[in-house]
């Protein structure tokens, strides 16, 4: 095999391995940051049963910085906001939550809102677990069957 040969093989073989690296930490990322903005949709069926309600009102929105969006459960796209918000307990203890999670490209607008009225749910053992109250507040619209 003539030399530039074996150095085109090895120059390709660097470039594989960078790609396939790259594409896994990718992927590692994804998954990441995919499980962080879901976990509050997982404490909503918890705290739909136990949980106390509150209203609570939007302070701020963020958008994932990367613009992170995914499909719904019923294959519309949902995008991934922090909402900032403020709410009174059951003992009259007002609470600053920041709660990450994936709302329905059609709401997002109402969330931004100045002063936007939520419903929430938390935990009365511990007031920093909070879930929108998905029955109150939607997050996705329903889609007709």
């Amino acid at each position: 095999m003539p030399e530039w040969e074996t150095l085109l093989w090895i120059f390709f073989g660097i470039v594989m391995t960078a790609v396939v690296v790259g594409g896994a930490g990718a992927m590692g990322y994804m998954r990441k940051e995919n499980r962080h903005y879901s976990a509050e949709e997982k404490r909503w069926p918890a705290l739909a049963q136990a949980g106390q309600p509150a209203d609570g009102v939007v302070r701020n929105v963020r958008m994932h910085p990367n613009n992170m969006t995914r499909g719904g459960s019923s294959g519309q796209t949902v995008r991934a906001l922090v909402l900032d918000v403020d709410y009174t307990d059951s003992a009259g203890v007002v609470h600053a939550a920041s709660i990450p999670t994936f709302v329905e490209d059609a709401l997002v607008p109402q969330f931004l809102e100045p002063g936007k009225a939520v419903h929430l749910r938390y935990d009365l053992g511990n007031p920093a677990l909070v879930a929108i109250d998905r029955e109150r507040t939607p997050l996705e619209i329903p889609r007709a069957r």
